[in-house]
């Protein structure tokens, strides 16, 4: 049987794995690569040979749209591939920010494929990203909310994860490209420029340590949880 999903990855720059987590944008493809390899350092298991987390698209391919295209798409494919016993052989979710185009993406998604649930096929990043013990979609929605209760209002992107070491030494470096938006109990959303994110993730590459990504490797932890995979130690 024609494997149609290692085909179609094969004209992405993606390297393909059982469990694929699209995320927005190629910066934030490349923090994750990057506390995976900065956990592998360290001894410990992250992404392993079992999860990609890959970019929906370059420039304007990718965004809140560019998830959800190519969640629906590979999600068509995935009742075609089936490994030996039976079972599909893959496993498709998206991950993007919680925001207005974030949140509203997620109703997109689930009104277009109507199979589609969120906390089990798309997820929003938030400011605490709990290991889910609940096995339904409901379940979890309850145990998000009641981990982020001080946070409800807040929005929340990948760069907002980064430690306030890391945050305080770009902002050093680069005065005015990182600025405080909105802030809830002891998180502080940021707005950051084109020219500024593209900086800071410079940075991080440079200077970040594990312990600057450790709420980047608590998604990841968090993810696995969705996907029914062991969860690594911290």
């Amino acid at each position: 049987m024609v494997d149609m999903i290692a085909t179609y990855a094969a004209s992405k720059p993606w390297t393909l794995r059982p469990n694929i987590v699209l995320v927005e944008g190629t910066s934030d493809e490349a923090l994750f690569k990057h506390a995976d390899q900065l956990s592998m350092r360290a001894g410990r298991i992250l992404l392993g040979d079992e999860i990609c987390i890959v970019a929906a698209g370059r420039r304007d391919r990718g965004g809140t749209y560019g998830v959800a295209r190519e969640l629906i798409t590979l999600r068509s494919m995935v009742p075609l591939v089936l490994d030996r016993h039976g079972r599909p052989a893959y496993r498709v979710m998206g991950l993007v920010d919680n925001d207005h185009a974030g949140r509203r993406i997620i109703n997109d998604v689930v009104r277009l494929d109507r199979s589609a649930v969120e906390f089990y096929d798309i997820v929003t990043l938030r400011p605490v990203a709990p290991v889910f013990v609940q096995l339904d979609p409901q379940g979890r929605q309850n145990e998000c909310n009641l981990a982020n209760s001080r946070y409800r209002t807040l929005d929340w992107e990948i760069e907002d994860a980064l430690s306030l070491r890391l945050l305080t030494l770009f902002n050093q470096r680069h005065p005015g490209l990182l600025s405080p938006r909105m802030q809830e109990g002891d998180k502080t959303h940021y707005e950051l420029t084109r020219d500024g994110k593209n900086a800071l993730h410079r940075l991080v590459l440079q200077e970040a340590t594990i312990d600057d990504l450790a709420d980047v490797v608590q998604i990841v932890r968090m993810i696995r949880s969705i996907l029914g995979l062991q969860i690594p130690t911290k």
